[in-house]
Order: structure tokens, then sequence, then C-alpha cells
């Protein structure tokens, strides 16, 4: 019975599977085999190379691997009209290039099986082991990826990361299926081939880059380029071509050069190299130079030199900089401080290399660091002395990306707020950022020290009040930098400020501060007993003499000083100075903490340490009381109406005196009267509102 008339009769996909195994089984296999043979050969002879004990036992578990995959999926063809398996080979070649271990390999040959074949996943277990299924299995989901908006697409692209977070092994196998696929996609129609290369640059280029694996990144980058601007392609190569010869000239020579220079110092190294970028990268320096051709960009000349040990790294960068000159605004020490995705390196730029006026880039690292800026975590796998394959938990730890960002991600119900996150987190640069204590702190470029805050530890970010960045006061919205030396000071008595989240950058500090917030935060519509519900964004302000006598001042209580992006900080006003409403005006931290509020001319204050100094400034502050009959919605219409009119909300306070009665009574930071009282009568337009009273 063929498998047509099997559907027909209702046949379950298990039965159908034994049936095609047994039809297949029945073939020739040598016709097959001498199709395959040699690319078998060549799969093992990879393997071999870099795989340690491999034994025939493991020899044959790939072999049994890749004739079953060949008989499962026998007759089924490409748009190309050529074989079906051949993509599962292709595939299986790309991914040997990142070195994974034996389970990944077969996988990767059998990962098309359960979602193109009537074999089930129960057989591939039974076959090849739990491992395998669940690697599989995991490439079947997110084979239907696509983003184009739609909410059941959004889940795809969760499943993605969710098999991701369970196995990383799931997207080394993913990464290698699509660069197959975008090498063949003049086969496929026009609008699924820009749309396979949009998405490979918009997400698959991206995990390859914050894996830390170089080589499939950039396979992938030139493969979209080359499918999304074909014309842009094809005059960046032949521009590259004709240059080519020149840059070859000076690369040898470049070579011969440090290769003589670290002979004579006796200075034992692996390898010296030229190395190109590739077009993708060149295409996008073009762009941000604002340069018509490649003779435009010199950093396009690059040699890498690869030692044996760690301290050879620093040997040969004295080497080099005693020889030629450095530019120093190019050095960089991503061995001291790695890149976020794991990265070690050092690199510099030179001058007057093969008696040449074109800075010259190298880079230094050991073999380890190679292998690892190369082929990323597929590599650090422990299977090497134990069965249990359990890849390098430092690795991952140096990515600080999975578990920890993605797990939070992953929860997320929204689709949409899903796909927001997941994507700015694949697209933001990272930095490292330091404790006092040494300790490195990987965040997204641009972040701020309530980022840093919450990347220590939640209730650190919750408490938080103030940073010393470098060693000198910082506002809490202040821009860190690569390599800062932060310290965060905290207050028990502290909570989350909502203008926080206009500023952090990290998708983890913006859910830990949201989550806090809504905690305190009565629900829309939610039935309450007659109590009173208090959202305590920020304690009281303190405001306290220096001693003796309160200073006389314009103050009013209608006014607070924000200092450092704060409000609610302890603060008081000196002797030689009494700052008005008016005047600008700059905080001076004391040592105990509490802030000294003067004249931003102040005489007195510009004898004092600038490191103590934050800015400041006045605003005013008013009280008023909502009554309305409860409804859902409700408090949203009233953050709508005062955020609209640039209405800061510092605290509220709710009661429900009667059963559906709800009473709030808020405090907030307003521009000006006038916009005070418009909002005043917007919020008394709101539907059910019955009363809004001004203390």
């Amino acid at each position: 019975m063929c498998l047509k008339n099997a559907k027909k009769n209702g046949q379950n996909k298990g039965d159908r599977a034994y049936l095609v195994l047994a039809m297949i089984n029945n073939l020739t296999p040598a016709k097959y085999q001498s199709q395959y043979e040699q690319d078998l050969i060549d799969i093992l002879y990879l393997v071999e190379h870099y795989y340690p004990n491999l034994d025939d036992a493991k020899k044959g578990k790939i072999t049994r691997a890749f004739w079953y995959s060949e008989k499962a999926h026998h007759q089924q063809k490409r748009f190309s009209g050529e074989p079906y398996f051949i993509h599962l080979v292709s595939a299986t070649k790309i991914l040997l290039q990142i070195q994974p271990d034996l389970e990944t390999i077969c996988a990767c040959l059998l990962h098309d099986v359960i979602e193109d074949t009537p074999i089930t996943a129960d057989e591939i277990e039974r076959r090849f082991g739990a491992r395998i299924r669940f690697l599989c299995e995991g490439v079947e989901k997110i084979t239907k990826v696509r983003l184009q908006g739609k909410d059941r697409e959004l889940e795809s692209l969760r499943k993605l990361f969710v098999a991701m977070a369970k196995d990383v092994r799931v997207i080394f196998i993913k990464l290698a299926d699509r660069i197959h696929n975008l090498s063949t996609l003049e086969h496929v129609p026009e609008e699924k081939r820009t749309r396979i290369a949009r998405e490979s640059l918009q997400i698959y280029v991206p995990v390859a880059d914050r894996l830390g694996i170089h080589e499939f990144k950039t396979q992938m980058e030139d493969l979209c380029f080359k499918n999304l601007n074909p014309k842009e392609y094809d005059l960046l190569q032949t521009q590259i071509k004709q240059s080519k010869k020149e840059r070859q000239k000076f690369i040898n020579a470049a070579e011969k050069e440090i290769r003589k220079l670290l002979t004579k110092a006796e200075v034992r190294f692996v390898t010296i190299a030229g190395r190109d970028k590739n077009l993708y990268s060149v295409s996008e320096k073009l762009k941000k130079k604002n340069c018509n051709h490649v003779s435009d960009i010199h950093d396009l000349l690059g040699i890498r030199v690869i030692v044996n040990e760690h301290a050879d790294c620093y040997r040969v960068l004295g080497l080099i900089h005693s020889h030629w000159k450095p530019m120093p605004s190019r050095f960089k020490d991503y061995i001291a401080v790695p890149k976020a995705n794991g990265y070690q390196s050092l690199h510099t730029t030179v001058l007057g290399m093969a008696q040449s006026k074109i800075p010259t880039e190298i880079q230094i690292r050991t073999k380890a660091m190679h292998l690892d800026a190369e082929y990323g975590p597929a590599a650090h796998w422990a299977y090497k002395q134990s069965s249990n394959i359990k890849f390098d938990e430092d690795y991952l730890k140096k990515t600080n990306w999975i578990p920890e960002d993605l797990a939070q991600i992953t929860q997320l119900k929204s689709s949409e707020h899903f796909f927001r996150s997941i994507t700015d987190s694949l697209s933001e640069k990272r930095i490292h950022v330091l404790t006092p204590k040494g300790d490195i702190k990987n965040l997204p470029a641009h972040a701020s020290p309530v980022d840093f805050a919450y990347a220590i530890h939640t209730d650190i970010g919750n408490h938080c009040f103030g940073a010393k960045v470098n060693g000198i006061i910082k506002p809490l919205n202040h821009e860190l930098s690569a390599g800062d030396v932060v310290d965060i000071m905290t207050k028990a008595d502290r909570s989350p400020n909502p203008e926080w989240l206009k500023f952090v950058k990290s998708s983890s500090a913006r859910q830990k501060i949201q989550q806090t917030i809504n905690l305190n935060t009565p629900k829309e519509g939610e039935k309450h007993e007659n109590t009173e519900i208090t959202t305590k964004l920020r304690p009281q302000i303190r405001s306290k003499p220096l001693g003796g006598a309160p200073q006389k001042t314009d103050f009013t209580h209608n006014h607070t000083i924000i200092i450092g992006n704060e409000s609610g900080l302890g603060y008081h006003f000196p002797q030689c100075c009494t700052p008005t409403p008016s005047d600008e005006i700059t905080a001076y931290n004391t040592r105990g903490r509490d802030f000294v509020i003067h004249k931003k001319n102040c005489k007195v204050l510009t004898k004092l340490q600038d490191e103590r100094k934050l800015e400041a400034q006045t605003v005013m502050q008013k009280k008023f009381t909502i009554t309305a009959k409860d409804r859902s919605g409700l408090m949203r219409d009233y953050s709508t109406v005062l955020s609209d009119n640039d209405i800061f909300i510092w605290d509220v306070k709710f009661k429900k005196p009667k059963s559906n009665i709800l009473t709030g009574t808020f405090t907030v930071h307003i521009p000006d009267n006038k916009i005070f009282c418009d909002a005043i009568q917007s919020l008394r337009a709101i539907d059910n509102v019955s009363d809004v009273s001004v203390a």
C-alpha cells in the first residue's frame, strides 16, 4: 500500500512512518550511497579533525543519522530541483565550522525529519536518544518564524528563544540551516527571498553576534547583503577585487616585519596572518564615513597575531608599540575587559608599517581566545570527559544574555511586548561597567546607574537614590561609558521612581521597575474594603536647617527640589546664600549624605569639591483630591490627563470609604499654575468624576 492510500485510509502518522521506512529500506542502498558517500567521508573527516577520541561507535552514530535522514527525505526536492537531503548535508558541513558536539551534529542531519516526513519524534528518540529528539523538535518549532507582526508569528519567534533558553545548541543548528538557505535563495520567489534575508539580518545575525559566533555572523551578513542589495554588493565586490593585489602586497610585507620582530625577541607565536573585513561591514563603514569607494577606507587592512600564552599578548603589544607609532584612540584591551559576548583580544592601530602611512589594525590573542572569537559557545562542551553534554557555564556567564535577560523576556504575555523587547535586546550594543570591587556588569550602551543597580540585585535597584561614577556623584539618568566604576548609594525607605522608565535601557531593569510600581498601584476596577490604599512612589521630602533657627527662604510647601533627576532626597539651605525658587541651584553632597542647596553662583560653592556637586532644580508641587464612582480605566484616564499636561505624579493615596466610591489624593509636580488649572478642569470632565478639590 502506498503512502497516499495510507492517508486516505486514515492511518496515523506513526503507522505511515513505519510504512514509508519499510518502502525505503526495500530500495537498493548502493544506488543512493554512491551519491552521498563522499559527503559522509567529508563530514567524518571534519569531525575527526577536532573531536577528541572519535571512536568507531561515535562514527557509527553519525553514519546511522546520515543514512536514516537520507532515506527519510528520499525523493523530496528543493526549489532548485536538487534532492532535499543535499540541504541537510550542506547545513551540517556549515555547522562543523564551529566544532559542535556529537549530538548537535546528528540533530542537524535529522532536524527536518519530524517536520517534513511521516517519522515521529518518538521514533527519533527510540533510535537516537532523548536529547537528539529535543534538539530536532526545538529546530522544528522555530522553523516557522516570520516577522510580519501577527500574534501567531510572534509566538513562533517566542518559541525560538524559549527553545534556545533550554538548550542553546538548538540555535547552532538553526543558524547553519539558515546560512545554507540564504546561499540558495536565487531559486525561491523574490518576495520570499527578501523576507528570509530581512528576518535573518534582523534576528539571526544579532543572535550569532551575541553568542560570539563570528564565523556565522559574517557569512549571514554577506548573504543577506547580497540578496537585499545585489547591485551594491556586486559593485563593492568589484572594487575590492581591483585593489586586492595591492592590499595583499602590503599585508605580506607587514606580516614579514612582525614575524622578524617577534623572532628576534624570541617570542613564540602560532600564526601571523592578514584578515579581510566582510563585504557587509565594509558597506556599513562606507555609509558611516559617507565614502563612495573602498579606497577611501584605510582600516580595511588588518593583521591577526595568534600566540600561545596570555602574557605573550601584552609582550607582543609592547614590541609592536615600540617599533611602530600607535594611535592612542584606537587601542582596546578586550582581554582585561571582554566584550559582552565574551570576546577577548587586544586591538591596536599603528602607523608606518611596511613603510606605509596607512593605519593598520593589529589583533593579538591566544589560541583559546581565537577559538572563542570564531566559534563561540559551540566549542565549549564538556563531554570530552563526561557523557552528559553541558555547555561551559562560565562562557554563558560571559555572554550574560542566556539565560538572565532571556528568561524574563520569554515570560512576557503580550506578543507585541515580547517582540519589541527581544529585538531591542538583540540590536543593542553592550558595554562593561565595573563595581568598586572590580566585578563586571554587562549593560546596554547608554545605560544609566539605575540599569547598573538592577544588574547587581533587584533590591539595590529598588532602593537606590544616587550614584558615584569614577568617584564623582552623577544623576541617576547619567549615561555610563565602558569601563566606568560605579558605586550605588541606597536607602531603605527609597522605592522605584516612575521617571526611571524614561531613561533605563535594559529590558530587565524596566520590567523590575514596572513590576514594583504595579504592586503598589491598585488595579483598575478592583473592589477594595473600606481601607486606605497608598501608592507611595517616593518618600516625603525632608527639609531641615543647617543648625539653629531655620533659614528664611521664599520656598513654600508648594515647592520641592529635584536633585540629580531625583525628588524626595533630604536637603537643607546654607547660611552663605539664600536660594529662591527662581534661582539656578546646585546641590552639594555632605559626608552625612544630606544635600546642601546653594545658588549656582555662590562663592562658597566654588571652593567646594566638584565631585560632590550635583545638578538640581526647583519644581512646584500641588495636592488635590478626586472623588469618583469606581470603574475600569479610571486610573488610566487620570494618568492620561496629567501626562498630557506634563504633570508628574509624585504620590497617590487611594481610599474607598463607601462601596463603589473611590477617593484619590494626588501630589504632583507642575510646570506652572495655568497648566495645573487647565488640567483640573479636564479631570472634572472625566466620566464618573463627581468632585475635584485642590488643597
